[in-house]
């Protein structure tokens, strides 16, 4: 990723810069595209490996537990890791080209070519953060927004029905009479800069009042919004993000809560030279059968115990 990342901006560099040829960029658009076709299939591989693993737990599971097998169980075996860095190929790819276009005079489209290069770059940066999870003390920034992200997703559903309503409503009472309300982009931004507590005392001060009814609406509208999503919503959001973060605190100080899946991989005590695991050339045995084996091997021990006593 790193490497990638370095290509493009050596191939930006030179872009604006023109001190190479146009030969040379051309060769590194070449290796951008290459490198990135290769990254772009080797995750890809890992992912649909994956999702293969992922149907032989479940169907093993179901088969032999009887139990199924929760989503977020499920998503143990995809790596977003990969998904982020197959997107970044993607947009690497796609914007390479297009500059390629760019430069033989074919394209002239530069706004998308940027946009995707520069989310790429973004995306790739992003993904640095994956090698500091190796790292316990490193990693919180990760496992915190893991945690957090189920119940942040379902709050923010919540909040964005608020916020829609508020988005009409104001668009279609204060749009006539306020600058900041002619659109229903433009009531977004102005709600959302509320928020965060900017443009207060100009939104207020530029409504008209010319009717007073719509100024007093305006009012009440105005102070139950900012009242309702600074004070309620903004602390609930910081409250979610803290309990995680929390809980993550006690679950390194404490016992940790080991899912269906870990609890089933730590029951396999077989070395990798115990023959059980799946070879190179085989195909028919796998980690579950290694569990399943060894689960075998001691109810007939146990049975031989028995019997010779």
């Amino acid at each position: 990723m790193f490497v990638v990342c370095l290509i493009i901006f050596v191939c930006v560099y030179l872009f604006h810069t023109s001190l190479g040829k146009n030969y040379s960029r051309l060769l590194f658009d070449i290796l951008v595209i290459i490198v990135c076709i290769l990254s772009f299939a080797l995750c890809s591989r890992s992912i649909f490996r994956g999702l293969r693993l992922q149907h032989e737990f479940a169907n093993f599971f179901q088969a032999h537990y009887r139990q199924g097998v929760s989503l977020w169980e499920r998503m143990e075996f995809i790596n977003g890791w990969y998904l982020l860095l197959i997107i970044s190929d993607i947009l690497t790819v796609t914007g390479t080209v297009m500059k390629i276009g760019i430069e033989s005079k074919n394209l002239a489209s530069y706004d998308v070519c940027s946009i995707l290069l520069g989310t790429s770059t973004l995306l790739v940066w992003v993904g640095v953060i994956r090698y500091l999870s190796f790292f316990q003390k490193y990693n919180i920034l990760i496992v915190t927004m893991r945690v957090a992200l189920p119940n942040v997703i379902r709050f923010c559903c919540c909040v964005a029905v608020i916020y829609l309503g508020y988005c009409f409503c104001g668009w279609i009472v204060l749009g006539p009479y306020h600058v900041k309300f002619r659109s229903l982009s433009m009531v977004s931004e102005c709600l959302f800069s509320l928020i965060n507590g900017d443009d207060m005392f100009a939104t207020f001060s530029e409504m008209q009042q010319n009717n007073y009814l719509v100024w007093l609406f305006s009012q009440v509208y105005l102070y139950t919004f900012i009242s309702l999503f600074i004070y309620m919503v903004l602390s609930l959001f910081i409250a979610l993000i803290t309990g995680s973060y929390e809980t993550i605190k006690h679950q390194n100080t404490g016992n940790k809560q080991v899912t269906a899946l870990y609890t089933f991989i730590a029951e396999c005590k077989d070395s990798p030279n115990s023959g059980k695991f799946r070879g190179t050339g085989s195909s028919a045995c796998s980690l579950f059968c290694c569990c399943c084996c060894s689960k075998r091997l001691s109810v007939v021990e146990e049975e031989d115990d028995l019997v010779v006593n």
